[in-house]
C-alpha cells in the first residue's frame, strides 16, 4: 500500500472542516468537441433566475417548489426546490451580478445550488434545463467517484498494478516499466507516461502531469472489474440512485483515438446532472437516507497529493488559491473540463455551481482565467 492509498478513512465532512490548498486547471481540448443535444427531461424544463425575480435572459421561468434551507434535502424526480437569495446567504444583487457574469461569458448554463436548491439557474443560447453536453474533464470527478465505489465492492484495490486487469501492451512503455503503474498513479497523474506518446517518460510517482489519454485507462479497468459496460455500470452504481437518467450518457469520441489506437470516451450530461452529482459529493456521498460511496471517500480523494498541492484523485483543490484570487472557502474543489465547464463544491457554504458553455476567458490546459472572476463574484454575493 501507497503512501496515499494509506489515507485515513475520515468520517462525513461538517461544515468545511477538510481544509484544502488551493488551485485551478482545466483540460485538454482533446476532451470534448462541446457538441450539445436534447434529451427526454428528468426534470421541468426550468429557466429562473435568483428564485425570487423573473429572469431578464433566456427562456420563461417555471413554477418550482418554495422552501427553506433544509441540512440533507435532496431533488426528486420531478421537482427541485428552490430557495431565496437571502435565505440562502446571498445578496440578491450580488448573485444577479453572478449570473450576469456567466450570462456574458460565452454560457449555456448557470445552476447554483444552496443546500441542494435551487438558488439561481439561467440557461442562454438555446440551452435548456434538458440540454446535454459533453462535459469534457468533468468527467473524471465522476470516473474517480467510480473507482471508489468498486473498492468498496471489493473489486480492487488502489495499490494495483493497472497492468492487472488491462494486461501488458495497455500503453507504449516497455512492459517492465508499464506494470509497475499502479491505478493510484492513474487517478493522480503521476503515472510517468507521456501525455501524448504513452510511453514512459518518468518512474511513476516521481512527476505530477496531467495526462488524459493515461486517465481514461481507468474506463477499460472499471469495466473488467464490473463485468459490464461503462454506461450500465455508471446507472446502477450511481446515475440512478442520484436521479441522473441520461439515455447512454457515456459515447466515444469520433476520431479521437489515443497512442495506443483505443479511443477516448465522452460524458453528456445536462447541468442539472452536473448538479446532482455536486451535490453528493458535497453530502460526502450520502443521498435520501443512504451512505453511496464510503464515508471517507470524498475526503480522502479531496486530500492534496504529495506532488501537487492543488490536486486530489481527479479532482482539482481550489480554495483560496491564487488561481482564484486568494478567495473562496478553504474547502472548495472542483471537476473542472475544457471550454469552462464546471462543478465547484463547497461543503463550508453549502455551495454547488455548474457551468456549461464554450471558453468564457483565457484557456489552456492546466487553467482558465474564469475562474478568478467567478469566485471572486461569489464571494461578492456573500458579502
Amino acid at each position: 500500500m501507497t503512501g496515499h492509498e494509506g489515507f485515513s478513512r475520515r468520517t462525513a465532512l461538517a461544515a468545511g472542516a477538510t481544509m484544502l490548498l488551493g488551485g485551478v486547471a482545466g483540460c485538454s481540448a482533446r476532451e470534448g468537441d462541446g457538441a450539445v443535444a436534447t434529451s427526454p427531461p428528468t426534470d421541468p424544463a426550468t429557466t429562473s433566475i435568483l428564485a425570487t425575480s423573473p429572469p431578464t435572459t433566456g427562456s420563461p421561468t417555471s413554477t418550482t417548489v418554495e422552501a427553506t434551507v433544509t441540512e440533507g434535502y435532496v431533488p426528486v424526480a420531478g421537482e427541485w426546490s428552490t430557495v431565496t437569495a437571502a435565505d440562502a446567504g446571498y445578496s440578491e444583487a450580488g448573485l444577479a451580478a453572478v449570473v450576469e457574469l456567466v450570462g456574458t461569458s460565452n454560457s449555456d448554463a448557470l445552476v447554483i445550488l444552496a443546500e441542494g436548491r435551487i438558488v439561481a439557474e439561467q440557461y442562454w443560447r438555446e440551452a435548456t434545463a434538458t440540454t446535454v453536453r459533453d462535459v469534457a474533464s468533468v468527467q473524471k470527478s465522476i470516473v474517480s467517484t467510480l473507482v471508489g465505489l468498486a473498492r468498496s465492492r471489493g473489486l480492487l484495490v488502489l495499490d494495483d498494478p493497472v497492468s492487472e486487469f488491462l494486461g501488458d501492451g495497455w500503453s507504449n512503455a516497455s512492459v517492465v516499466d508499464e506494470r509497475i503503474i499502479r491505478l493510484h498513479h492513474l487517478l493522480t497523474m503521476t503515472s510517468g507516461l507521456d501525455p501524448r506518446t504513452l510511453r514512459t517518460a518518468a518512474q511513476p510517482g516521481i512527476v505530477w502531469d496531467y495526462n488524459t489519454d493515461a486517465y481514461q485507462k481507468l474506463r477499460q479497468v472499471l469495466e473488467v472489474v464490473a463485468g459490464t459496460d461503462i454506461n450500465s455500470l455508471t446507472l446502477d452504481w450511481l446515475f440512478r440512485t442520484i436521479g441522473i437518467t441520461t439515455e447512454s450518457p457515456w459515447r466515444s469520441r469520433a476520431r479521437a483515438v489515443d497512442a495506443t489506437g483505443d479511443e477516448l470516451w465522452g460524458l453528456r450530461l445536462t447541468a442539472r446532472d452536473m448538479a446532482r452529482f455536486g451535490l453528493l459529493a458535497m453530502r460526502n456521498g450520502h443521498w435520501a437516507g443512504e451512505q453511496i460511496t464510503e464515508p471517507g471517500w470524498f475526503a480522502e480523494a479531496w486530500t492534496p497529493i504529495p506532488l501537487n498541492a492543488n490536486y486530489g484523485y481527479l479532482w482539482w483543490l481550489l480554495g483560496g488559491s491564487g488561481r482564484t484570487g486568494g478567495q473562496g472557502p478553504a474547502d472548495l474543489v472542483a471537476a473542472l473540463g475544457a471550454q469552462d465547464q464546471k462543478i465547484y463544491v463547497a461543503p463550508s457554504i453549502g455551495l454547488v455551481l455548474v457551468r456549461q458553455g464554450d471558453a468564457a476567458a483565457q484557456v489552456t490546459e492546466a487553467g482558465s482565467d474564469f475562474d478568478a472572476a467567478l469566485v471572486s463574484a461569489l464571494m461578492r454575493a456573500r458579502e
